[in-house]
């Protein structure tokens, strides 16, 4: 962490103040001892000293099938209204289903502020106690690759301890938590940058012409493959139409996270106006690049936008050197296969001279 904030180790206790949901404030407990497995030792207990009552229901519960496949719903749920634009509704309904899904009585969420230091973002649950009632809390760094963007708070029920089950969550929902809210606080930081679309934080048709240049050139010098993908969402007119702009720029906003979610670290996405966007793959060739395109199809329809719903869309592919090996030449082609794509019945992937339907 930057200057203002101390490191902590994963799993070690905290006792930091923030503000509620309903502008109460509160303050986290400092638990008797840290989470087993979580980087700290818990003190050896006396001889005779009565051990506390572990609800068995609770751990039958964490090793069946059926509630691991309900918490991992639960998590997948939050990291969508995660996704979505800050409001309070979407926000509470987020922290709702991670109280559910690691069966806590409490939830609360920091954020690496513009300063560079973890500031108080949102909690959920009952967080001010009587005295006395000490609980078992852990603290997670939150991180997108090794950049710590934040701080996942939780606290357990009363008379109950961390599971391993339970922990083994807490790290894979640290893990997505970490990268959503990484990939929608980098994209809110860069709106208001040159060269960024101010809807979406990404790069604008004239940044991706400069950048997709470059990487030609780059692919050619070295004899590397190179992909590129222009992709339009479908009945995006309809659906502007029908709820109003600001919705859609809504869904513009989402869809811009998920794809850099779907997307490695070197690749590089643009939008070019309206519904489209381009999308280059450095070092992919033809088999590789239809996956990939398909990856972003399938995550596109599977996010749930708050008033949209379900959205899809058509994808047109070209590769260099198969395709070509000019800037103009390439992305000619790859609207051509989008338009085929469209044409075709929408929602499907086409690669020219290859059809690929989803």
């Amino acid at each position: 962490m930057k200057a203002g904030g101390r490191n902590r180790s994963r799993g070690e206790s905290t006792r930091r103040s923030f503000r509620a949901q309903d502008g109460t404030p509160g303050r986290m407990r400092r638990p008797l001892a840290a989470a087993p497995g979580a980087g700290a030792q818990r003190a050896p207990v006396p001889a005779g000293t009565p051990r506390r009552a572990t609800d068995h229901s609770d751990l039958r519960g964490a090793r069946d099938p059926a509630a691991r496949r309900s918490a991992s719903r639960s998590l997948w749920t939050a990291c969508e209204a995660f996704l979505s634009t800050a409001e309070p509704r979407r926000v509470n309904q987020a922290l709702d289903e991670l109280m559910k899904a690691f069966e806590c009585d409490g939830v609360a969420l920091h954020v690496m502020g513009p300063a560079g230091v973890i500031e108080p973002w949102c909690a959920r649950g009952a967080w001010r106690t009587s005295p006395g009632d000490l609980r078992d809390c852990v603290s997670v760094p939150l991180l997108r690759g090794s950049e710590r963007v934040g701080t996942l708070d939780l606290k357990a029920r009363a008379a109950r301890c961390w599971q391993p089950a339970q922990l083994g969550l807490i790290r894979t929902a640290a893990g997505a938590l970490g990268a959503a809210l990484g990939a929608r606080l980098e994209l809110e930081r860069l709106r208001r940058q040159p060269g960024r679309d101010s809807v979406t934080g990404l790069p604008d048709a004239r940044a991706f012409h400069g950048r997709f240049s470059e990487e030609l050139a780059r692919a050619r010098r070295h004899g590397l493959p190179l992909a590129v993908l222009a992709m339009d969402l479908d009945h995006f007119g309809a659906l502007n139409a029908k709820l109003g702009r600001d919705v859609g720029d809504t869904v513009l906003s989402e869809i811009s996270i998920v794809l850099k979610l779907a997307l490695r670290e070197s690749d590089f996405v643009a939008r070019l106006g309206g519904d489209g966007f381009a999308i280059m793959l450095p070092e992919t060739e033809l088999s590789p690049a239809l996956r990939c395109a398909d990856r972003i199809q399938r995550a596109i329809e599977e996010h749930r936008f708050a008033r949209a719903g379900h959205v899809t869309a058509s994808l047109g592919l070209a590769t260099s050197p198969r395709d070509g090996l000019e800037t103009v030449e390439l992305l000619e082609c790859a609207e051509r296969a989008l338009s085929i794509a469209k044409k075709s019945g929408r929602r499907r992937v086409i690669a020219t001279g290859h059809a690929h339907a989803h």
